[in-house]
Order: structure tokens, then C-alpha cells, then sequence
């Protein structure tokens, strides 16, 4: 099925949920990421301009947000650590909490989710702002 078909599914889960058992496929959307439970302070941007050129933090914020919106991969920059994480939703196929959306770009947000390491990339999967 091409991308452009699938796409409009994201907001009809039951339609794609119908398709995928008509043809006997594995669907994961809804089901939670499994990890530790972690809260980290740091900056979400996208994974693009970030490895590219190391551009993130105010001045970028606008940039990143486009690019996340065209479908480029967004990643986690804690403030303390060297390690970068894939940031992925706490949901398998569920877009992140619009708040969250909000603060791409915005060093110093503090987020509340799950770490995982898969064959040797680490994934925040983000279950939303910490208060």
C-alpha cells in the first residue's frame, strides 16, 4: 500500500486495525514501548540539522519544528551527558502530546518517559513534560 494511502489511517486506527488482520499483518500501533522509566532535562529537536550541523536551542527552534512536521526524526539532547537519544512516542503509531510538539527546540524542558537500547541505538520514548 503506498505512503499516501497509510497516511490518512493514523487517524482512523479501527480502519487500519480491520486492514492489517484482512491481511494478516502485524499492526503495534497503540501498544506501549517498553523501557525504564526515566525523567531527563534537555532539548528535543530534529535529527536532521542536529547530526548535520549541530544546529539546535532558540535560534533554531522554528527550523526544527518544519522539519519534524515534514517527517524528519526528532532526537533528546540531555543537558548532562554526551549520550543522544532517538526520541520515539510513548505509543507505537500515536503522534506525541501536542505540549510536547510545542517545546521542540526549547533547551532546559524537563520530559518523563521510558530509555530503551536496541541493537545499539538509544530511544527516549516520551510520555510527556514532567511538571
Amino acid at each position: 500500500m503506498p505512503f499516501a494511502e497509510v497516511r490518512p489511517l493514523v487517524s482512523d486506527p479501527a480502519t487500519a486495525r480491520r486492514l492489517a488482520k484482512d491481511g494478516n499483518i502485524d499492526l503495534l500501533v497503540g501498544q506501549m514501548v517498553p523501557g525504564k522509566a526515566v525523567s531527563f532535562r534537555g532539548e528535543i529537536t530534529d535529527a536532521s540539522c542536529y547530526l548535520g550541523s549541530h544546529m539546535h536551542a532558540y535560534d533554531h527552534a522554528f527550523c526544527a519544528k518544519l522539519c519534524a512536521a515534514s517527517g524528519s526524526p526528532l532526537v533528546f539532547i540531555p543537558d548532562q551527558g554526551a549520550e543522544i537519544y532517538l526520541v520515539l512516542s510513548e505509543r507505537n503509531g500515536i503522534r506525541l502530546p501536542e505540549n510536547v510538539l510545542d517545546r521542540i527546540g526549547v533547551p532546559g524542558i524537563v520530559v518523563k518517559g521510558k530509555v530503551l537500547n536496541s541493537d545499539g541505538i538509544r530511544a527516549l520514548a516520551v510520555e510527556g513534560l514532567a511538571p
